[in-house]
Protein backbone atom coordinates (compact mmCIF):
# COMPACT_ATOMS: atom_id res chain seq x y z
CA UNK A 1 0.00 0.00 0.00
CA UNK A 2 1.02 3.41 -1.36
CA UNK A 3 0.76 6.20 1.36
CA UNK A 4 0.35 10.48 0.60
CA UNK A 5 2.27 10.44 3.60
CA UNK A 6 5.73 9.86 4.84
CA UNK A 7 5.08 7.05 7.46
CA UNK A 8 7.04 7.35 11.06
CA UNK A 9 7.23 4.48 13.55
CA UNK A 10 7.44 5.58 16.73
CA UNK A 11 9.16 2.51 18.48
CA UNK A 12 12.20 0.62 18.67
CA UNK A 13 10.91 -2.93 18.22
CA UNK A 14 11.91 -4.99 15.96
CA UNK A 15 8.98 -7.05 15.51
CA UNK A 16 6.75 -3.99 14.73
CA UNK A 17 9.20 -2.65 12.35
CA UNK A 18 8.89 -6.06 11.01
CA UNK A 19 5.22 -5.79 10.83
CA UNK A 20 5.39 -2.93 8.37
CA UNK A 21 7.98 -4.08 6.76
CA UNK A 22 6.24 -7.57 5.77
CA UNK A 23 3.49 -5.25 4.40
CA UNK A 24 5.07 -3.37 2.21
CA UNK A 25 5.36 0.06 4.04
CA UNK A 26 8.35 1.70 3.42
CA UNK A 27 8.80 4.10 7.13
CA UNK A 28 11.21 5.49 9.09
CA UNK A 29 11.58 4.71 12.90
CA UNK A 30 11.54 7.20 15.63
CA UNK A 31 12.49 5.63 19.34
CA UNK A 32 10.16 7.24 22.12
CA UNK A 33 11.40 7.28 25.63
CA UNK A 34 7.89 7.44 27.93
CA UNK A 35 6.44 7.28 31.07
CA UNK A 36 4.16 4.12 30.42
CA UNK A 37 2.03 4.62 33.61
CA UNK A 38 -1.85 5.20 33.85
CA UNK A 39 -4.34 5.96 36.35
CA UNK A 40 -4.97 3.29 38.39
CA UNK A 41 -8.86 3.37 37.72
CA UNK A 42 -8.74 2.35 33.81
CA UNK A 43 -9.99 -0.71 32.60
CA UNK A 44 -7.45 -3.06 30.68
CA UNK A 45 -8.31 -1.75 27.11
CA UNK A 46 -8.52 2.43 28.56
CA UNK A 47 -5.33 1.58 29.56
CA UNK A 48 -3.38 0.60 26.08
CA UNK A 49 -5.36 3.08 24.32
CA UNK A 50 -3.91 5.38 26.84
CA UNK A 51 -0.44 4.53 26.79
CA UNK A 52 -0.68 4.26 23.01
CA UNK A 53 -1.94 7.88 22.62
CA UNK A 54 0.64 9.12 25.48
CA UNK A 55 3.19 7.83 22.57
CA UNK A 56 1.30 9.97 20.32
CA UNK A 57 1.12 12.81 21.57
CA UNK A 58 5.46 12.90 22.45
CA UNK A 59 5.58 11.44 18.08
CA UNK A 60 3.63 14.25 17.21
CA UNK A 61 6.20 17.18 18.53
CA UNK A 62 8.59 15.59 15.63
CA UNK A 63 6.00 15.14 13.11
CA UNK A 64 5.43 17.67 10.28
CA UNK A 65 2.64 17.75 7.98
CA UNK A 66 2.71 15.34 5.26
CA UNK A 67 3.91 12.72 8.18
CA UNK A 68 1.66 10.19 9.70
CA UNK A 69 2.62 8.67 12.78
CA UNK A 70 2.40 5.00 14.47
CA UNK A 71 2.24 4.45 18.42
CA UNK A 72 1.01 0.93 19.74
CA UNK A 73 0.84 -0.64 22.97
CA UNK A 74 0.51 -4.01 24.55
CA UNK A 75 -0.60 -5.09 27.12
CA UNK A 76 -0.93 -8.56 29.43
CA UNK A 77 -3.91 -8.86 31.62
CA UNK A 78 -4.75 -11.38 34.37
CA UNK A 79 -7.58 -11.39 36.82
CA UNK A 80 -7.35 -7.15 36.95
CA UNK A 81 -4.15 -7.34 37.63
CA UNK A 82 -1.12 -5.63 34.75
CA UNK A 83 1.68 -7.60 34.07
CA UNK A 84 4.46 -4.64 32.45
CA UNK A 85 7.90 -5.37 31.06
CA UNK A 86 9.45 -7.45 33.83
CA UNK A 87 12.33 -5.44 35.60
CA UNK A 88 14.76 -8.51 36.24
CA UNK A 89 15.09 -12.35 36.19
CA UNK A 90 13.03 -12.51 39.61
CA UNK A 91 9.96 -10.60 38.72
CA UNK A 92 10.04 -12.81 34.96
CA UNK A 93 9.83 -15.92 36.62
CA UNK A 94 7.25 -14.62 38.99
CA UNK A 95 4.90 -13.50 35.67
CA UNK A 96 5.48 -16.76 34.05
CA UNK A 97 4.48 -18.88 36.87
CA UNK A 98 1.52 -16.67 37.48
CA UNK A 99 0.49 -17.49 33.34
CA UNK A 100 1.65 -20.99 33.29
CA UNK A 101 -1.53 -23.38 33.26
CA UNK A 102 -3.90 -20.33 32.82
CA UNK A 103 -5.66 -17.83 30.55
CA UNK A 104 -4.73 -14.05 30.53
CA UNK A 105 -5.63 -11.03 28.04
CA UNK A 106 -3.49 -9.26 25.65
CA UNK A 107 -4.80 -5.95 24.81
CA UNK A 108 -3.25 -4.35 22.46
CA UNK A 109 -4.21 -0.26 21.68
CA UNK A 110 -2.31 1.09 18.18
CA UNK A 111 -2.97 5.44 17.36
CA UNK A 112 -2.16 7.12 13.94
CA UNK A 113 -1.39 10.45 14.28
CA UNK A 114 -0.71 13.41 11.59
CA UNK A 115 -0.49 17.39 12.55
CA UNK A 116 -1.57 18.58 8.97
CA UNK A 117 -3.77 20.84 10.63
CA UNK A 118 -1.72 22.27 12.91
CA UNK A 119 -2.37 20.23 16.21
CA UNK A 120 -2.07 16.41 16.81
CA UNK A 121 -4.92 14.26 15.52
CA UNK A 122 -5.51 10.92 16.81
CA UNK A 123 -7.24 7.92 15.97
CA UNK A 124 -6.60 4.98 18.32
CA UNK A 125 -8.33 1.39 17.82
CA UNK A 126 -8.10 -1.23 20.43
CA UNK A 127 -8.21 -5.44 20.28
CA UNK A 128 -8.46 -7.85 22.88
CA UNK A 129 -7.18 -11.80 22.81
CA UNK A 130 -7.31 -14.39 24.93
CA UNK A 131 -3.47 -16.65 25.25
CA UNK A 132 -3.83 -20.19 27.17
CA UNK A 133 -0.78 -21.35 28.60
CA UNK A 134 -0.40 -24.68 29.48
CA UNK A 135 2.16 -25.44 32.53
CA UNK A 136 5.45 -24.77 32.05
CA UNK A 137 7.73 -26.38 34.13
CA UNK A 138 10.12 -24.51 36.73
CA UNK A 139 12.99 -25.87 34.21
CA UNK A 140 11.02 -24.72 30.69
CA UNK A 141 10.80 -20.61 32.64
CA UNK A 142 14.45 -20.80 33.72
CA UNK A 143 15.33 -21.81 30.27
CA UNK A 144 13.40 -19.31 28.36
CA UNK A 145 14.40 -16.14 30.95
CA UNK A 146 18.28 -17.43 30.16
CA UNK A 147 18.04 -17.70 26.62
CA UNK A 148 15.76 -15.37 25.55
CA UNK A 149 15.93 -12.70 28.19
CA UNK A 150 12.38 -11.08 27.75
CA UNK A 151 12.58 -7.84 29.67
CA UNK A 152 11.37 -6.00 26.90
CA UNK A 153 8.25 -7.55 26.95
CA UNK A 154 5.35 -7.11 28.57
CA UNK A 155 4.32 -10.56 30.70
CA UNK A 156 7.77 -11.61 30.24
CA UNK A 157 7.53 -13.67 27.26
CA UNK A 158 6.74 -13.51 23.46
CA UNK A 159 4.63 -15.47 21.58
CA UNK A 160 6.54 -16.18 18.63
CA UNK A 161 9.59 -17.37 20.69
CA UNK A 162 10.42 -20.88 21.64
CA UNK A 163 7.90 -20.66 24.56
CA UNK A 164 5.07 -19.62 22.54
CA UNK A 165 5.69 -22.65 20.14
CA UNK A 166 5.99 -25.01 23.51
CA UNK A 167 3.49 -23.75 25.44
CA UNK A 168 1.13 -21.52 24.23
CA UNK A 169 -2.19 -24.35 23.76
CA UNK A 170 -4.31 -21.32 22.06
CA UNK A 171 -5.01 -17.76 21.91
CA UNK A 172 -8.81 -16.45 20.74
CA UNK A 173 -8.22 -13.49 18.62
CA UNK A 174 -5.73 -11.54 15.94
CA UNK A 175 -1.91 -13.12 16.70
CA UNK A 176 -0.01 -10.18 15.15
CA UNK A 177 -2.01 -8.15 17.79
CA UNK A 178 -0.25 -10.41 20.51
CA UNK A 179 2.85 -9.93 18.81
CA UNK A 180 3.48 -6.82 19.09
CA UNK A 181 0.93 -4.96 16.18
CA UNK A 182 -2.90 -5.40 14.86
CA UNK A 183 -1.85 -5.20 11.20
CA UNK A 184 -5.28 -5.54 10.79
CA UNK A 185 -6.28 -2.44 12.41
CA UNK A 186 -2.94 -0.62 11.35
CA UNK A 187 -4.56 -1.28 7.53
CA UNK A 188 -7.83 0.52 8.40
CA UNK A 189 -6.24 3.38 10.29
CA UNK A 190 -4.00 4.02 7.24
CA UNK A 191 -6.68 4.09 4.31
CA UNK A 192 -6.80 7.69 4.21
CA UNK A 193 -3.58 8.00 3.73
CA UNK A 194 -3.64 5.50 1.22
CA UNK A 195 -2.87 6.86 -2.38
Amino acid sequence: MELTHELILGSQSPRRAAFLADLGLEFRTHPLHIDESAPAHLSSVEVAAHVSELKAQALSTHLIPGQVGITSDTEVWQNGKRFGKPSNEKNAREMLVALSGTKHEVVSGLTVVSVDHGKPELTTETSRVNVHFTAVPEWAIDYYITQFKPFDKAGAYGIQEWIGAGFIERIEGNYNSVVGLDTSALFRLLLPYRK
